[in-house]
């Protein structure tokens, strides 16, 4: 109810608060121009400095210009454009230009380029959203780093880095995901904020600096830019794309400058976001776009901790997108680990979380077991949060996370298991006998285990044959398992339930798995195996690429074992052959 209130009187007093600015348009700009811009450098009121015109760059982009001013204030005389200013208006003779959205990064005066404000009123979306490239479920990463781009050339301007603010977060946090967020347009930092944001001091206005929150609570991650126009509730800001997604529902809230920091490198602002205050609901390729009073809808994140000092929660909300939910989940996953096993060293830790869509009957289910040293928290937050990044990258963009649960259960001690050895109790047999496989596990220090598995081979195996027995860990099963997903044209299923249906059968490190093959037509589609098909079946998906995948390998025989501590690798494979 208070929030309702509080959004109410915004939604009053910014209408009233400020007359329509006349627009310049870009055809009326000429060199010499003296006009004034407004930014905030500390605290929440923008400060008004004078701009010169340059000139104007015609088709710096397809169908667009690029205003070029010198900027006269000594706070950027010897830093140029800071990070944060992106969406700083413009004006000439009190008519609205646009807004400061490039810089020169090596220029050694603050030369700044303007965003034509008709541009940014008729901002359109990307031809294409911005999509991680296509991941598997042993990526390293939840996206792929661009293949030696080329740098740009030195002369040439290029948008001013969107600042994202990270609070709550480990500093090895911010150091492991600054090269992925550079990599997406962003500069990443640690910054300050609370749970119990303050109140603005002032209706938003043109020059305000507002704070994108892709993250609030415990944890919050704030993407800082400028105002820079209001029409009746709806603004307009930055000047350039965030992410150019098109539709999106992200909170904002006004911001406040801690302090600039006039680095000669990357100068930027350290800032903290006040109360939300509405939505973003367009990310276009020359400005965002939004609504004051508008509320944005997050997914609810709730993160258990466990271990032997007792329970730790983290209750957080999340924006819903398809790009950046997954890496916000791992960043978050990320750093719980990291804080907690900071000092203590060797470890396991067992993840379980439930990722819930809407209209899906079931959630999307990721468990997995972890041991390690200083790999712990990577390994684990990359496990936990890759299934939900493939599931997004083949889903429609409109089907987004409605709420995320992870139980994080933590001991210091760490048991890994190497299959050492598997042996059969006969090395031939007949169809219709009995072989016992025997599989050897130990740990470092010499601990050992023996599992033992009887198989009875099918009476109506041919005479003669030779079978394939493997006994493999959980990381070469899944890949195996899910070897269709990697061909080209990704993964065939029927529906995103289906989909998920199929992830939840990931195989997890806790476990091994004893498998018997022999040679005959087999296929794969999405996680399912099709083995000792008849002859007629398999000639018509052979006529059917990219939906089934031949394998060349039926299996005959499965067996999973969990073990109750520790993680299992290792890979071992047998011959038997069928007696004649």
């Amino acid at each position: 109810m208070e929030m309702r209130r509080y959004f109410a009187v915004f939604m009053i007093a910014v209408p009233l608060a400020f007359s329509q600015p006349a627009i310049l348009p870009v055809s009326g700009i000429k060199p010499d121009m003296e006009g004034v811009a407004l930014t905030v450098f500390r605290g929440q009121t923008p400060e008004e400095f004078p701009v010169r015109i340059l000139g104007v760059l015609q088709n710096s982009g397809p169908g667009q210009s690029m205003i070029l001013a010198r900027l006269l204030t000594p706070r950027l005389e010897q830093t140029g454009v800071m990070q944060g200013m992106s969406g700083s208006p413009v004006y000439i003779g009190g008519k609205l230009i646009g807004a400061i959205a490039f810089a020169f990064p090596f220029a050694k005066e603050p030369i700044a380029g303007i965003r034509p404000i008709e541009e940014m009123l008729s901002s359109a979306p990307v031809a294409q959203q911005r999509r991680a490239a296509t991941i598997h479920l042993a990526s390293p990463q939840l996206f792929e780093s661009p293949a030696s781009p080329a740098a740009s050339p030195q002369n040439s301007p290029t948008a001013v880095l969107t600042p994202i603010s990270f609070s709550g977060l480990t500093e090895r946090t911010i150091r492991y995901f600054s090269t992925q967020w550079q990599q997406l347009g962003f500069a990443m930092q640690q910054g300050v904020s609370g749970n119990q944001p303050g109140a603005p001091t002032s209706p938003l206005r043109p020059g305000d600096m507002i704070s994108v929150q892709l993250l609030r609570g415990d944890i919050s991650a704030g993407a800082d830019g400028t105002v820079t126009h209001l029409d009746g509730s709806k603004l307009y800001a930055f000047g350039h794309r965030f992410l150019g997604g098109g539709a999106v529902d992200f909170p904002f809230a006004k911001a406040e400058v801690v302090t600039p920091i006039p680095n000669f490198n990357t100068p930027f602002k350290i800032s903290q976001s006040l109360r939300p205050m509405g939505a973003i609901l367009f990310d276009g390729d020359a400005a965002v776009s939004g609504e004051i009073g508008r509320t944005p809808k997050l997914a609810p994140v709730l993160i258990r901790y466990r271990d032997a000092n007792g329970l730790r929660e983290y209750k957080l909300e999340m924006v819903r997108h398809t790009l950046l939910s997954p890496i916000l989940l791992q960043m978050a996953l990320f750093s719980t680990l990291d804080h907690h096993f900071r000092g203590a060293g060797a470890g396991t830790v067992d993840i379980k979380g439930a990722i819930r869509f809407p209209n899906l009957p079931n959630p999307l289910v990721i468990e997995g077991r972890y041991a390690g040293d200083n790999n712990l928290p990577i390994a684990a937050s990359l496990g936990g949060a890759i299934p939900m990044a493939f599931f997004q990258q083949h889903v429609d963009d409109e089907l987004l996370p409605e709420s995320v649960t992870f139980d994080l259960t933590a001991k210091s001690s760490r048991e890994q298991w190497v299959i050492e050895s598997a042996t059969l109790s006969r090395r031939s047999a007949k169809p219709g006998d009995t072989v016992t496989i025997r599989t050897q596990l130990s740990t470092a220090d010499g601990t050992g285990k023996t599992f033992e598995h009887p198989f009875t081979i099918p009476a109506w195996i041919p005479n003669g044959e030779t079978l394939t027995l493997t006994v493999t860990d959980s990381f070469t099963t899944n890949l195996l398992d899910f070897r269709s997903f990697y061909q080209p044209g990704g993964p065939v299923f029927r529906s995103p339930a289906d989909l998920i249906q199929i992830l939840n059968t990931l195989h997890t490190a806790d476990s091994f798995y004893v498998r018997v093959f022999r040679s005959s037509p087999s296929y794969q589609s999405s996680g399912r195996d099709l083995s000792n098909l008849p002859v007629s079946i398999a000639a018509v998906l052979q006529k059917t690429p990219g939906s089934y995948l031949p394998t060349y390998q039926s299996r005959l025989f499965d067996r999973e074992t969990r073990l109750p501590d520790g993680v299992v690798s290792g890979s071992r494979t047998l011959t038997l052959e069928i007696e004649k």
